[in-house]
């Protein structure tokens, strides 16, 4: 599963919300964010639109920038299996 491969065992609802905070990068390391979107075969714009982000702003995650909690909880749930590419716009 995509979610452990990125050491994302645990269920998102089962996660302290200090966990979801700005301040805790999502995933482990930004380097796993370029792998996920690699994987997938896309394009920094066609795999950060899907979240609301713009390619720039996406780059920037890819390289250690913070994620905003509502995206980081975005990329968690969409890691996890739990929201499929038809379940985001993009």
């Amino acid at each position: 599963m995509m979610g452990e491969e990125l050491g994302m065992e645990q269920d998102v609802a089962a996660t302290p919300p200090s966990t979801l905070s700005g301040n805790v990068p999502w995933p482990a390391a930004p380097h796993d964010l370029r792998r996920l979107r690699i994987r997938k075969r896309e394009s920094q714009e066609k795999f950060w639109s899907r979240f609301g982000v713009t390619q720039s702003s996406g780059s920037r995650f890819e390289t250690g920038v913070v994620i905003p909690p509502p995206v980081a909880i975005l990329l968690r749930l969409y890691a996890n299996g739990t929201l499929k590419d038809e379940d985001l716009h993009g």
